[in-house]
């Protein structure tokens, strides 16, 4: 047993160990969430973004002008 096990109960360390595990795990897997929406949500703003503009873009050019 090294000098430093000595000096820690080992259950005490195993639970604060799997503790900031599970934390990390949690925070990693909630920022994966985020960043997945965030992807989901930029795709669709795209999506409409690109709609839109073909639908202006094959507008008649009279309508654009004013000319009547």
């Amino acid at each position: 047993m090294t000098r430093l096990a000595r000096l820690f109960h080992p259950s005490s360390r195993l639970r604060a160990a799997c503790g900031r595990l599970q934390a990390a795990e949690t925070g990693f897997e909630r920022s994966m969430t985020d960043l997945r929406q965030a992807a989901l949500d930029h795709i669709a703003r795209q999506h409409l973004l690109g709609m839109a503009l073909r639908a202006t873009l094959q507008r008649p050019a009279s309508h654009g002008a004013g000319g009547s």
